[in-house]
Parts: structure tokens; C-alpha cells; sequence
């Protein structure tokens, strides 16, 4: 008898547990019959270097003629919606969901431009790490500027190593400014902090060269003066040549 009592308060507190829980999920799960109360955007590493915010989000939406806001949650094509996002050229992946109170939550993870193009013959365009070709955009970045002969193929294939360099390393993203590419596809670089060009050669071994560069600028610079030298070319191997003003 004893045994019997434990097996049905046992049995009792179950389903009492099972019955909050599913009232639990029925109040916080929205019904198709709400109004869609507004939209709450969140983007992904927004702390990092992207070319679309919550504003142009919200102004995409409202071009696209599909903001939620104020239509039943059953007219909400959340499909549709994820589709025209997916289908900005500044968007990487997107998803979209109803939250319990009826809003459209959009979250959202951008492309991270690392390199700004600005070619000889007028393209302009961003790459991304993965060289990817991201359209050019009204937001203004500190990123590099490419400039000179290079086109979207070089750009997304010779020049992604040398980007990934000026983001990660800490004193040559803060000095890199410009990158010019000549008709041999040979990079020059001019530093923000002196009156100077870097010549590095065809885009390869751009940590070995760049680490050379930083060495003379150590060693040699302090006492030679940063005004000395018009360029420093690290083109070959083990070497440091440079050219007076």
C-alpha cells in the first residue's frame, strides 16, 4: 500500500509537471492571429569592420516592400523574408523567427570587408577574407586602399593573403593606408607615417617581407631618420634595399 501512494504522488507530480510545461509553451509561443509589434534587428560581430547597420537593414526592408510591421504574424512570409535579406550583396546569412511578444527578430551576419578597391579603371569594391567580392558602399571604412591596375580576379585571389596580414597584425593594420598594384601586378605600399614606399613585389611570402620591413624600420630607421629613405624594398628574399630621397 505504502509502495502504491509513492508510485501515484509520483505519477501526480509529473503530469502536474508536464501540464506547466506545456503551458509554458503555449503562452510564449506566438499565435498566427498577433500583430507583428515590430522587428528587432541583431547583427553578428558588429563590432567589427561591415558596410550595412540596422538602419539600412530597416531601409532594405521597407524598399523590398516587406517589413512585418503591423501585419498578422500568418501574413508574414518569413521565408520571403530571410530570402531578400540573403539576397543583399552586404548580407552573408540571415535568420528570421518570431519572438513570444509578437515581434520579428532578424538576426543577421554581415560580410567583414578587409580590403577597399579602388582601381585604375574606375571599379570600385571590397574583398572580404575570403575574397569575396562585396559591391562598393556610402559607409565610410578606414580599411586599405587598393589602387592601381587590379582587377576583381586579382583582387580575390592574389591579394587575400596580404589583407588577412594588414588586418591580423596589429602594427601593419594601423600604418598600411595605401596598396598600389602596377601592370606587372607588383604591390607598392605607402604607411600612413612617412613619406615612403614599401616595394614587396609579386603578393607572396607577405610575412616574411613585411616582418623585414619592420625590423629596418626597429633597427635602422632611429638613427639612419625616417626622412632619409624615399623606398624600401623588401622584393627579395633576405634582403632590405633602399633608395635615398
Amino acid at each position: 500500500m505504502k509502495i502504491l501512494n509513492i508510485i501515484l504522488k509520483t505519477l501526480l507530480l509529473l503530469g502536474t509537471l508536464a501540464y506547466l510545461v506545456f503551458a509554458l509553451v503555449k503562452v510564449s509561443r506566438p499565435t498566427e492571429e498577433m500583430v507583428c509589434t515590430g522587428v528587432e534587428i541583431q547583427i553578428a560581430d558588429s563590432g567589427q569592420i561591415c558596410l550595412i547597420d540596422k538602419a539600412g537593414i530597416e531601409t532594405y526592408l521597407a524598399k523590398q516592400k516587406i517589413s512585418p510591421k503591423g501585419r498578422t504574424l500568418a501574413d508574414v512570409d518569413i521565408k520571403g523574408v530571410e530570402a531578400k535579406l540573403s539576397a543583399n550583396p552586404y548580407i552573408d546569412t540571415v535568420n528570421v523567427f518570431h519572438t513570444a511578444t509578437g515581434k520579428l527578430c532578424i538576426r543577421v551576419r554581415p560580410y567583414h570587408p578587409m580590403l577597399h578597391i579602388m582601381a585604375q579603371d574606375g571599379d570600385e569594391f571590397y574583398i572580404d577574407d575570403n575574397g569575396t567580392i562585396i559591391p562598393a558602399s556610402d559607409i565610410a571604412t578606414e580599411l586599405p586602399i587598393v589602387t592601381g591596375y587590379v582587377t576583381r580576379s586579382f583582387a580575390s585571389t592574389k591579394l587575400v593573403t596580404l589583407g588577412r596580414y594588414l588586418r591580423d597584425d596589429k602594427y601593419w593594420h594601423e600604418q598600411a593606408q595605401q596598396i598600389d598594384i602596377d601592370k606587372q601586378g607588383r604591390v607598392e605600399l605607402i604607411p600612413r607615417f612617412a613619406d615612403q614606399h614599401i616595394l614587396l613585389g609579386e603578393p607572396k611570402n607577405i610575412a616574411d617581407k613585411l616582418t623585414r620591413v619592420r625590423m629596418f624600420y626597429d633597427k635602422a630607421m632611429p638613427k639612419a631618420g625616417w626622412n632619409k629613405y624615399k623606398t624600401i624594398n623588401a622584393t627579395y628574399k633576405g634582403q632590405i634595399i633602399c633608395t635615398k630621397q
